[in-house]
Order: structure tokens, then C-alpha cells, then sequence
């Protein structure tokens, strides 16, 4: 069983976003009401919506420690995965963090699915720390912006 951390302070700001515009690579953060889930308000790096079975996926980040923390986002720039401070592709009012991640507004060479098996899968604590929720089960989808100096 993994152990939850707060991570709350990596989160500057935050804004409302519905979950048909999320992005893989942004940072999210929502409450999740599910009889016996053991995190009711994860810090989300998306990676993939699943249409078919209505679930949001992703790491969750309460379950780093503030060291796997800094691992996650040095392996991400590692692997060559620019780690962007502000972006708005998608017309918000603020801007927000994301690892860019390749999606259809804007390209690169690192898919969510590369992704998952480069650097998810090469560490067993972010293994551990992958989640899917439901959408019909979360409030309050909020994309953030980070604190950097917790990540680097």
C-alpha cells in the first residue's frame, strides 16, 4: 500500500477547467468522493482520458515523496520532456504547468503512452502511484499552476 503525502504546497494557483479540455502533461487537482478511496483530493499529472469507461488517469502525487517528487520531474526533463512553466493552448484566463506532453494542439516526440512506459513504469514507487478515477465520482476539476522550487 503506498503512503499519502501532502503535497498541497507544490500548488501556486489553480483555476476550473472542465475535463473535456484537459490536456496529458497538466498538473490537476479535484475532490473525489468514492466509498473507501484513501485520497479525496489527489494533485493529478494527467496522462489519459478514457472515453469508453468515463475515467480520468494519471500519477497521483500525493503518494511521492517530496524526494520521488524531484526524481519524477528530472527523469521527465532527462527524457527530453521540456518542462514548461506557463502555457495557455488552451484559452483559460490564467496560465498553467505542464509537462509537454504530446497532444493534438501542440506535437512533440513524448506521447502519454511513452510516457508511461519510460518513466511510470521504470520506477516502482510511480507505479504504485498511478490512478484512475471516474468522472462521475469527481468535483471541483481545477488545473494548477507549481510552486517550482518543490520540483527542481
Amino acid at each position: 500500500m503506498a503512503r499519502r503525502y501532502n503535497n498541497r504546497r507544490i500548488i501556486k494557483s489553480f483555476q476550473t477547467i472542465p475535463p473535456r479540455r484537459l490536456i496529458p502533461g497538466m498538473i490537476v487537482t479535484f475532490n473525489y468522493s468514492e466509498q473507501g478511496v484513501m485520497d479525496p483530493r489527489p494533485i493529478l499529472l494527467f496522462l489519459n482520458n478514457n472515453d469508453d469507461r468515463k475515467t480520468i488517469e494519471g500519477l497521483n502525487m500525493n503518494y511521492l515523496n517530496p524526494t520521488k517528487m524531484k526524481k519524477l520531474f528530472s527523469v521527465a526533463d532527462f527524457k527530453k520532456t521540456k518542462i514548461d512553466e506557463v502555457e495557455n493552448l488552451i484559452s483559460l484566463k490564467g496560465d498553467y504547468f505542464r509537462i509537454q506532453i504530446s497532444n493534438p494542439k501542440k506535437r512533440s516526440a513524448m506521447s502519454p503512452k511513452r510516457f508511461y512506459s519510460d518513466v511510470i513504469s521504470a520506477d516502482k514507487f510511480f507505479k504504485e502511484s498511478y490512478r484512475s478515477y471516474k468522472l462521475n465520482k469527481l468535483t471541483s476539476l481545477k488545473v494548477t499552476q507549481m510552486n517550482m522550487e518543490f520540483i527542481q
